[in-house]
């Protein structure tokens, strides 16, 4: 596999995007006191064997104009078990400035069970914000996790909401 990836500021973090032909296949942020080179090293890490080379590449950009709000088509190339692209896949019907829960997920896949399961699932989705995790509450209130801390999830639902 071959993978492009680049460094770009947005408006919550600085990002490593990463993309294969196929599409997106990781966006990472880069929070304070973390760098570019643990970025490209934990991207090294979820790809061994890849091909991994710096360039921009135009979703880079269209993720860029994604977090603007702005039109575009992302293609995505998500590589997760058939469990977890399930999930992901209910993740991107969440509308825009709406929130679920993990059962409701869950429910919605088949596996009314599964909640902790759709819970790690969750956890492991390698796209930022375009596949919105942060969308995903849990039942008995409050933030709950989120892979980039809750004060980056409460920020993202309360963009979405005031918009």
């Amino acid at each position: 596999m071959h993978i492009s990836y680049s460094f770009e500021d947005s408006r919550f973090a600085r990002l490593c995007l990463a993309s294969t032909d196929k599409g997106l296949c990781s966006v990472n942020l880069i929070l304070a006191g973390a760098t570019d080179a643990q970025a490209l090293e934990s991207l090294q890490k979820k790809f061994p064997g890849a091909t991994i080379e710096a360039s921009a590449k135009p979703e880079h950009a269209e993720f860029l104009k994604f977090l603007d709000k702005k039109p575009v088509s992302l293609n995505f190339h998500l590589l997760g078990t058939p469990f977890q692209l399930d999930v992901w896949k209910s993740l991107l019907e969440i509308p825009f400035g709406e929130t679920s829960t993990y059962g409701a997920i869950a429910t919605k896949i088949g596996r009314p069970k599964a909640f902790r399961a759709v819970g790690s699932a969750v956890g492991d989705n390698p796209i930022y914000y375009a596949v919105p995790c942060h969308r995903v509450l849990p039942a008995s209130g409050g933030i709950g996790h989120f892979y980039w801390g809750p004060e980056i999830k409460k920020a993202l639902l309360d963009w979405e909401r005031a918009i």
